[in-house]
């Protein structure tokens, strides 16, 4: 694979396997670059020493995915910009954050989602780095990957450090993904990277253990929506021992496929609880009692337990809808990012598969 991935969060990383497509392997912190197709953070995000170690292996290109699932915040991702135009000597990278499957369109370097404006990219980026910030105005963009890259080469002769390309519909990002993958540096929405890696369904076997602490309302539902076909259990973190709990619980559940879950709506969040970390000693209880198959939602959980279960690559080897299953040893782990998937997401994961008309008619 002649391009090397740097992923601005676990989920970015994901979102990079599923570009990158099966066999490549996701390594978290500077110690894995060499090993990996691509490098994670071992932390929140990428610091100076991950960007380095990637670096130096001096690969042909390197995309940087963020942004992939939102932007939290610029900030990190900017200082990771700033770190990899330095430390490869290449000064100048081209981004693109649209995808207009999920309504995400960049226009005069402005972000939108379903024709809302979420940033203004060009002054925010403008006010963290230290070179400058150019846009590919959506004229060039129409005009192909010649236009784009001849523009590109235009603004870092004039010493910008950043170009942010215009897309609006999925031509003028097939135009933005063919010159970008000619670039030494390029960064954004994974697809950009590649066209997108073709897994084969899950054939895993045995039960699946959902663990979720995100708090986005997708997800809220996702899990209310499983109710009806799997147990849940709400961990309750007032409890004297959530764990403890959470680990008698699933150890009464036969075996089967089962959700221990902190996603609530925001008006019933306890604040200051630590739910992720608790999550990731269950995930590490789980662990020790025999289950091999995870689902883990939130990116502070997915970091959490990755941490708990000493997981230092994984790799990407099948999906099951827009989950992707990645495999360490003899574990199978997917990270679902907040908002991904669909209401029934989670009930596909089951044996035996239950369809809606399956729940309808066991509901009363």
């Amino acid at each position: 694979m002649g391009c090397y991935g740097l992923a601005g969060s676990l989920h970015d990383a994901m979102a990079l396997a599923g570009a990158f497509g099966p066999g490549s392997i996701i390594g978290f912190g500077a110690g894995e670059a060499g090993s990996s197709d691509i490098l994670a953070p071992s932390g929140a995000s990428l610091v100076k020493a991950e960007i380095a170690a990637a670096a130096s292996l001096g690969r042909a290109q390197y995309f940087l995915s963020f942004g992939n699932h939102g932007l939290d915040g610029l900030a990190p991702v900017a200082g990771a910009i700033e770190h990899l135009a330095a430390a490869t000597g290449v000064g100048f990278m081209a981004v693109c954050l649209a995808a207009p499957e999920q309504g995400r369109t960049v226009y005069q370097g402005h972000l939108f989602e379903a024709g809302r404006m979420l940033a203004d990219l060009a002054r925010d980026f403008a006010m963290l780095l230290e070179g400058g910030v150019g846009i590919v105005p959506r004229e060039i963009v129409a005009a192909g990957a010649a236009a784009i890259a001849l523009h590109c080469g235009r603004l870092k002769e004039q010493g910008r450090l950043l170009a942010l390309i215009d897309a609006i519909d999925e031509d003028d990002c097939a135009a933005a993904a063919a010159a970008m993958r000619a670039m030494p540096l390029a960064g954004g929405v994974a697809g950009f990277a590649a066209p997108g890696g073709i897994f084969g369904a899950d054939d895993g076997k045995g039960p699946v253990a959902i663990l979720s602490g995100a708090l986005d309302r997708q997800t809220v539902f996702q899990v209310g929506a499983a109710r009806a076909a799997v147990p849940v259990f709400d961990l309750d973190l007032s409890a004297a021992d959530p764990a403890d709990a959470a680990l008698g619980w699933a150890a009464a559940q036969n075996a089967g496929s089962f959700i221990i879950s902190s996603s609530v709506p925001p008006d019933k969040l306890t604040e200051g609880a630590p739910a992720a970390l608790l999550l990731g000693e269950i995930a590490r209880g789980l662990h020790a009692a025999g289950v091999r198959r995870f689902i883990v939602t939130g990116g502070e959980t997915g970091m959490a337990v990755r941490d708990a279960l000493g997981i230092q690559n994984l790799r990407a080897v099948s999906a099951t809808g827009t989950l992707i299953w990645l495999k360490h040893e003899t574990l199978a782990i997917s990270f679902k990012p907040s908002g991904a998937g669909g209401k029934n997401l989670f009930l596909s994961e089951f044996e035996p598969h239950l369809s809606l008309n399956n729940i309808a008619e066991l509901t009363p």
